[in-house]
């Protein structure tokens, strides 16, 4: 207890803290370069401290669902939902994914994607 005297002339003092949950993803990207179908989009940036972890997703649009999403390498399809999980992490975490997207040949390409943390 704070200011409780325990012999003569010694205090105790206690600490209490709260940290609140901070969670943050960007991507790091240059010029978006084709090679042969796959588009480089940069680096997937995230920040999370809870304790139980994260998810990351990807919201795109429609017309992407027919696309591969490349995390590290690793293909993720794209549901035709608009929402797919890229990445999780089961404890707080700061890491990074390079990411592209992977079309199928003569395939129009347009859209818009975005990333959003969900703290566990």
């Amino acid at each position: 207890m704070p200011g409780t005297v325990t012999q003569a002339g010694q205090y105790t003092i206690g600490i209490v803290g709260y940290v609140p949950v901070i969670c943050r993803t960007h991507v790091d990207a240059n010029m978006i370069t084709p090679e042969k179908g796959t588009f480089q989009l940069g680096t997937l940036n995230n920040f999370c401290n809870s304790p139980n972890g994260y998810r990351v997703y990807a919201d795109y649009s429609p017309s992407l669902a027919h696309a591969q999403m490349l995390v590290d390498g690793a293909p993720v399809a794209l549901a035709k939902g608009g929402s797919t999980l890229i990445t999780s992490s089961d404890r707080a975490s700061i890491d990074q994914h390079e990411l592209a997207l992977a079309v199928s040949e003569g395939r129009a390409v347009s859209g818009s994607i975005s990333f959003r943390i969900e703290p566990l």
